[in-house]
């Protein structure tokens, strides 16, 4: 009796194992798959912002300004995500806080619920599914893309990913980048094509991953938003975009965007301290930024994320460009709330060099050389579950 019970627990557990393995060698197989696609790209190589001009993108802004979210969750794809309020709850709790533009952005989702509430509407979504959080926000969107790479990424899984997302949609931002260990400082510096960097989020401020990128000559603008999945979490209307434009009209507040006419608002209580009324160019390379109210400690930042200067108490600042200034931006702080501006940048005075003018080449015989040993290696796979099989 004893030998047939024991017989009996080892036939058990042999189909156990076998179960086990034929799991853990199907989940490679499909991992496998995801990641047969990789292309290996020749980055563009870092390079300085240079020129002797310098280009202000707050130059002409307008006295009218828009609040706006572009980062918020509701209940999507039956719960299966994180989102605890309906459409209507993010879009009226927004508007009701006095937000012009209150983008929803579940995840591989376009929500069309506010296109018939405003002419503001512009459609967005949260593109990304994979472990460490490599996510993007896509702005103006018009179509999902799904294409991701679910475990690690290098760069070049990285820049895969928004080439293909940016060949179906206009605007992409590169979501919370210190959050989630899904960007790397090496990251910031190689990636190209891609117009924002959220350098706001509730969960992470990311701004030495974005001086990483403006150091290596990657113009992005800066975006700032809540990305809240449940309204009554108290960073909810805590972080926004102020948006500069002449006309209540979307498609000008998205050129405005395109052209960094606008700034985040990183607020402790909900309340907003200050607005930036103007900068004036002196001459001589040579910037004055005027504030509406006297501003605690202005900061100017540059090359290498290095603090440049440092103005007290008032209500404007003023900053001349060294020699080996390439960009210099602004945060102006005060007790209840921070202002996070985009850089004014060196160029030749013909082309502003934005990140999304840059392409990566993609290396052919690196790009199949990793093709066929992952091939092989799914070959290897396959063979290994027909023995486990039978």
């Amino acid at each position: 009796m004893s030998t047939f019970l024991s017989m009996k627990i080892k036939k058990i557990f042999k189909i156990f194992l076998k179960g086990i393995s034929s799991i853990f060698l199907l989940l490679l197989f499909i991992i496998g798959l995801f990641y047969f696609p990789t292309s290996i790209y020749n980055f563009p190589p870092e390079m300085k912002f240079v020129g002797d001009k310098v280009y202000n993108p707050y130059q002409n802004i307008s006295d009218s300004v828009y609040r706006a979210n572009f980062h918020a969750h509701t209940v999507a794809w039956k719960g299966v995500t994180s989102g605890h309020n309906t459409e209507k709850d993010v879009y009226d709790g927004y508007t009701n806080k006095g937000y012009q533009i209150a983008g929803i952005s579940n995840y591989h989702n376009i929500s069309n619920y506010a296109e018939n509430l405003t002419d503001l509407y512009i459609p967005v979504y949260e593109h990304g599914y994979n472990v460490l959080k490599s996510h993007y926000l896509v702005l103006n969107a018009k179509e999902v893309s799904f294409f991701d790479f679910p475990l690690f990424q290098t760069s070049s899984h990285q820049q895969k990913v928004i080439d293909k997302i940016k060949k179906k949609n206009d605007l992409l931002v590169i979501a919370h980048p210190k959050f989630g260990g899904g960007r790397t400082f090496e990251n910031m510096k190689n990636l190209v094509n891609y117009e924002f960097t959220e350098v706001l989020n509730h969960y992470r401020t990311s701004d030495e991953y974005w001086d990483k990128a403006l150091s290596a000559g990657r113009l992005t603008w800066i975006l700032a938003n809540d990305d809240t999945h449940d309204l009554r979490d108290d960073f909810t209307y805590r972080i926004w975009n102020i948006i500069y434009s002449d006309q209540r009209n979307r498609d000008t507040i998205v050129q405005n965007l395109k052209k960094g006419m606008n700034y985040g608002v990183k607020s402790f209580n909900g309340t907003v301290d200050n607005q930036l009324l103007k900068c004036t160019d002196n001459g001589n390379l040579s910037y004055t930024f005027s504030f509406k109210q006297p501003v605690d400690t202005t900061e100017f930042i540059g090359q290498d994320g290095l603090i440049k200067k440092i103005a007290v108490n008032s209500d404007t600042a003023e900053y001349r460009f060294l020699g080996d200034d390439t960009y210099i931006r602004v945060v102006a702080k005060n007790k209840n709330s921070i202002i996070y501006m985009n850089p004014l940048v060196r160029y030749d005075g013909q082309k502003i060099p934005y990140c999304d003018d840059l392409k990566a080449d993609e290396n052919i015989l690196l790009t199949w050389i990793f093709r066929l040993i992952l091939g092989f290696l799914l070959f290897i796979l396959v063979l290994l579950l027909k023995r486990v099989f039978y």
